[in-house]
């Protein structure tokens, strides 16, 4: 089973690998077999058994634990927690590619376990592309989905030649703008992903109970955003979801909240969240 799936990414990616440059010395990757992909200067990456390239060049350890990935594609897979999100990106991704007779490649910059890259991309002619630096999390999706590409790699220094990507999606996770506009086409877009004051506030509040947990300012994340990106559209998105048994345990542990709740106050979620708000805002930009 791990030859045969890594024999499907490697003939996924095969057409695509003009595509790609090697993170250590930069140069064109030439050849791809169901082991490994190397570039024209022989620096080699595995292809692992689950089917994805680590591009990693230096040691990561984070806290992104199989636990929390679990924890997110059991909610992603078996709720329609995020479904007025990704059809509202697909809609975007369509408006896009009207009228394109090329498949359009998309990078998922911080994919985590992919569900949502699946999702967006499912049952359409895009190339989807997922990254993350958690190994966890990549290895979980191309365990899964296989009709997208995973890479293991850092977005400081992602495997993509110049220009290459029509979209970037960055949906609730770090932005690195620099690299972002070195990969993207020169008409290409971004949709950035960003929590609201409300997002997830009745967990919030039962982990927290008064004390001080700030998301990032919308003002602050829109000025770096706008650096970079001409800014298209901002799409608010807020709804309200009653909370049912599946959705309960994977609510806690599939974001960084529970790591700074308490025993005790992850015991109260469990007991008394009855009901959970997404509230985000949907940036849309293109590359200056």
């Amino acid at each position: 089973m791990s030859i045969q799936r890594r024999e499907r990414s490697a003939a996924l990616i095969y057409p695509y690998i003009h595509m790609l440059k090697c993170p250590v010395c930069h140069h064109t990757m030439t050849t791809i077999s169901r082991d490994n992909i190397q570039c024209s200067s022989r620096h080699s990456f595995d292809l692992a058994r689950q089917g994805y390239i680590n591009f990693m060049t230096r040691f990561f350890k984070g806290n992104y634990d199989k636990r929390l990935f679990t924890a997110k594609r059991n909610i992603l897979s078996h709720t329609a927690i995020y479904t007025p999100l990704t059809d509202i990106i697909r809609h975007w991704i369509e408006d896009y590619s009207d009228g394109s007779s090329q498949p359009l490649h998309i990078l998922d910059a911080g994919a985590g376990e992919g569900s949502l890259l699946h999702q967006i991309t499912q049952n359409t002619p895009v190339v989807g592309w997922g990254i993350d630096i958690a190994k966890e999390g990549i290895a979980m999706a191309s365990s899964t989905y296989d009709q997208q590409i995973w890479f293991v790699g850092d977005l400081a220094y992602s495997p993509f030649a110049e220009g290459q990507l029509d979209v970037i999606l960055n949906i609730l996770s770090p932005s690195n703008y620099e690299e972002f506009g070195r990969v993207m086409k020169k008409d290409g877009w971004i949709i950035k992903v960003i929590p609201r004051d409300r997002y997830l506030m009745e967990m919030r509040e039962l982990l927290f109970r008064g004390r001080s947990h700030q998301l990032d300012s919308r003002e602050y994340v829109l000025d770096r955003f706008t650096k970079h990106h001409h800014l298209l559209d901002s799409i608010p998105l807020t709804y309200t979801l009653p909370v049912t048994e599946i959705m309960m345990n994977s609510l806690i542990h599939m974001t960084l909240l529970s790591w700074h709740g308490t025993e005790s106050a992850i015991a109260s979620v469990q007991e008394s969240l009855s009901q959970i708000t997404i509230d985000l805002e949907i940036l849309v930009g293109k590359k200056r």
